[in-house]
């Protein structure tokens, strides 16, 4: 496989996800009352929660038993954190209702991610992620998936 390098694509593709990931963080913050660090450990736990989880017809992702804890020290690495400051932004997050300690760690709830709030949240995520693939697909950059059909409903 040869692929092309393209200087002024790769520059579009970073100015694009940049873009992306300002926005999602942007909509983090404001949810979150503007500590960027608290919504980096939210979703953090979030992320570690479902990755590497096997979708099959027996889970969605969201019932409890599919979960996987994470370790508040496994929180700081990825994040490159102070363990500390992960505690403390952990222990706010559990006083607010957001994270609960289970045994391995700490999950988030599914009634949390049923709230109104993070619904809207997430949608907001998922839209933002669907003009980023348009865009990347609008310059040419192969995302490893057809071209994108408009959904009307999900347009922002």
């Amino acid at each position: 496989i040869v692929i092309e390098y393209d200087e002024s694509r790769q520059r579009a593709a970073i100015q694009l996800a940049s873009d992306y990931l300002l926005r999602a963080v942007g909509a983090a913050n404001r949810h979150l009352d503007g500590d960027l660090t608290r919504g980096a450990v939210f979703m953090g736990v979030i992320q570690a929660n479902i990755r590497l989880l096997a979708p099959g017809p027996e889970t969605d992702g969201l019932d409890p038993p599919c979960r996987r804890p994470v370790s508040g020290g496994a929180l700081a690495a990825m994040l490159g954190i102070p363990a500390e400051t992960v505690r403390r932004k952990v222990k706010t997050l559990i006083e607010e209702g957001y994270l609960v300690r289970v045994h391995g760690g700490l999950t988030v709830p599914a009634e949390v991610l049923m709230r109104p709030e993070i619904s809207r949240l997430v949608r907001a995520n998922y839209l933002n992620l669907r003009r980023l693939f348009r865009q990347l697909q609008k310059i040419g950059v192969d995302v490893g998936a057809p071209p994108l059909q408009p959904e009307a409903a999900l347009e922002p």
